[in-house]
C-alpha cells in the first residue's frame, strides 16, 4: 500500500499556483528587511523590463518586410515574448507596490496588485527553462545549420536571455516547485503542435523553407517526434536545474545573510518572527513539490 504521506501527493494540489507568502513576488532574497519594497531591486526589474521589451521591438523590427508576418512563428520569439510579459508584470507589482507605500500610503493597493502573481508566477516557470532550452539548441543545432551570422541582436535573444535568466534566478525570492514542470513541457508540446498545423497547411518561413527550423522536417515524423520529445525532456531537466539553484539560492541566504538579520533583530529588541527575518516557506519539504 502506498503511504500516507505518498498518497496525499496524487493529487492536483502540486500543480496549483498559489503560495502562503505573495509577497516574495515583489521582493529580492537578498534584501533583509521583507516587508517593505525595496528602491534598489524595483530599479533593478524595471531595467530588466526596459532591456527585454526594447529587444522584443527590435525583434520584430529588424525583420524585413517579407519576415513580418511570419515573426510569430518562431519558438525564439515566443520565448523572449514570454521573458518580457513576466518582467512586466513583475515590474508593474512593484511599482504599483512602491506607490502604495512611498506616496499614498495605502496597504490595500499593494495587496490588490500583488494578487496577479499566480499570472506572473506561470509566466516565469515556463519563460526560464524556455530560455536556456533556447539557447542550448540554438547554438549547438541551428546556428551552424542555418549558416547564420553572430550579431548583437543573435546574441541577445539566444545569449543574453538566459544570462539574465540566472541572475534573476540568483536575486528573486519566490520558490521553484518540482512539480511545476508540467507547465514548461505543456507549452513546448503547444509549440509542437503548432508546427506540425504549419507544416501541414503549407506555411513556409520568411526564405521559403516548409521547416520552420532545420531540425523540425515533419515529413520525416519518426526522427523530428523523437527530436522533439528530446527537447522536452531536456526542458523537464532544465527545470530541475531551476530547481537546484533555487535551493542553492535559500542555503547561501540561510548561512551567510540570516545570521546577520538575526543579529539586527536581535539588537533591536524585535520579535524573531518580525517581517525582517523573512523565513522562505517553500523551504518546507512538504512545498519542494
Amino acid at each position: 500500500m502506498l503511504g500516507r504521506n505518498f498518497r496525499k501527493h496524487l493529487t492536483l494540489k502540486p500543480l496549483r499556483l498559489q503560495h502562503d507568502s505573495p509577497t516574495e513576488f515583489i521582493v529580492s532574497q537578498w534584501q533583509h528587511d521583507k516587508s517593505k519594497i525595496n528602491l534598489k531591486y524595483c530599479v533593478y526589474r524595471v531595467s530588466i523590463f526596459i532591456i527585454f521589451f526594447v529587444s522584443w521591438i527590435f525583434t520584430y523590427l529588424k525583420e524585413p518586410p517579407i519576415g513580418k508576418p511570419r515573426w510569430p512563428i518562431y519558438l525564439t520569439n515566443w520565448g523572449f515574448t514570454l521573458i518580457m510579459l513576466q518582467n512586466l508584470l513583475n515590474s508593474i507589482m512593484l511599482i504599483v507596490s512602491l506607490i502604495s507605500e512611498k506616496v499614498i500610503n495605502k496597504s490595500d493597493l499593494k495587496e490588490k496588485i500583488v494578487r496577479i502573481y499566480p499570472v506572473y508566477w506561470a509566466f516565469n516557470i515556463i519563460s526560464t527553462p524556455v530560455a536556456f532550452t533556447i539557447s542550448i539548441i540554438y547554438w549547438t543545432l541551428i546556428f551552424g545549420a542555418e549558416g547564420a551570422t553572430f550579431t548583437a541582436m543573435n546574441f541577445i535573444v539566444h545569449g543574453l536571455n538566459s544570462i539574465i535568466t540566472i541572475i534573476d534566478l540568483c536575486v528573486v525570492c519566490h520558490p521553484i516547485k518540482i512539480f511545476h514542470f508540467i507547465y514548461p513541457l505543456l507549452f513546448a508540446l503547444s509549440y509542437t503542435i503548432f508546427t506540425i498545423i504549419f507544416y501541414i497547411a503549407g506555411g513556409t518561413t520568411k526564405t521559403g523553407s516548409r521547416y520552420i527550423y532545420p531540425i523540425l522536417k515533419w515529413d520525416q515524423p519518426g526522427k523530428t517526434t523523437g527530436i522533439c520529445a528530446g527537447v522536452m525532456g531536456l526542458m523537464i531537466v532544465l527545470h530541475l536545474f531551476t530547481f537546484g539553484i533555487y535551493r542553492a539560492r535559500i542555503k547561501l541566504f540561510d548561512r551567510f545573510v540570516r545570521p546577520r538579520i538575526k543579529e539586527s533583530v536581535i539588537s533591536n529588541g524585535e520579535e524573531h518572527d518580525s517581517p525582517h527575518s523573512f523565513y522562505n516557506k517553500a523551504m518546507a519539504i512538504s512545498e519542494y513539490i
